[in-house]
C-alpha cells in the first residue's frame, strides 16, 4: 500500500504542476475585487470560482496527510520488524515464507505451535537419545516456552489496530477522485486576472 500511495502521490504533484503556487494569489484576488471588477472580467460567480480554485488546495492537503499518515505507518512498521528481528535472533521462527513474503496470522500461529510442540518434545540436549528427560531438560523445555509467551505478548505491547491503515487508506481513495481544474479552464482563469 504504501509504494501505490507513493505512485499516486507523484501522480498527484505532477498533475498539480505549478497550479499551487498561483492558487493562493488567484483566491486573493478573487476575494479583493468587487462584483462589478468581476463582471467586467467576466467571472459571473465569484463563489464558484473560487470553490474550484480551492481544488488545487485541497488536493495539497490530501497529499500532506498521506504522506504523514504512511510516515506514522512506516515509524510503527519499523519499530515492530526491529522487535521481531530481536526475537528471531533469540530462536523465534521467522515471520517470512519461503518467497520472502510475510505469513499470514493463521500460518505464523501454526509455524509457532509447530516450533513450541517441538521444543516440548525434546526430551533432553543430546540428539537420538530415547530416555526420558531429566528434570533440568524439562525445566529448560518449558523456559523456553515461557519465553516465547512473554516476548510474543511484548510484541504486542499495545493491541494493534487498523484505524491508521483504515484512515489512509480512505484518503487515498479520496485523493485518487478528486477533480482538479482542467488546464484549459485553469489557462483561462489565469489570462482574464
Amino acid at each position: 500500500m504504501v509504494a501505490a500511495a507513493q505512485e499516486e502521490i507523484q501522480r498527484a504533484r505532477d498533475s498539480l504542476g505549478n497550479m499551487l503556487e498561483q492558487a493562493n494569489r488567484l483566491i486573493h484576488l478573487l476575494n479583493t475585487h468587487t462584483k462589478e471588477d468581476l463582471a467586467k472580467l467576466d467571472i459571473r460567480d465569484r463563489t464558484s470560482t473560487i470553490l474550484i480554485i480551492k481544488r488545487v488546495l485541497t488536493m495539497r492537503n490530501f497529499i500532506q496527510n498521506i504522506e504523514r499518515k504512511f510516515q506514522e505507518m512506516q515509524m510503527e512498521i519499523n519499530a515492530f520488524t526491529q522487535k521481531f528481528t530481536a526475537l528471531e535472533e533469540k530462536g523465534l521462527p521467522s515471520l517470512l515464507t519461503d518467497d520472502h513474503r510475510l505469513m499470514t496470522h493463521v500460518a505464523y500461529v501454526h509455524r509457532l505451535n509447530t516450533y513450541m510442540d517441538s521444543q516440548a518434545t525434546t526430551s533432553s540436549s543430546f540428539v537420538g537419545e530415547k530416555a526420558l528427560g531429566s528434570g533440568q531438560s524439562l525445566y529448560d523445555n518449558l523456559e523456553n516456552l515461557f519465553f516465547i509467551e512473554h516476548e510474543v505478548r511484548h510484541l504486542f505491547t499495545f493491541q494493534p489496530t487498523f484505524f491508521r491503515y483504515t484512515d489512509a487508506d480512505e484518503t487515498l481513495i479520496k485523493m485518487r477522485r478528486h477533480q482538479l481544474p482542467d488546464d484549459q479552464w485553469w489557462q483561462s482563469i489565469l489570462e482574464i486576472l
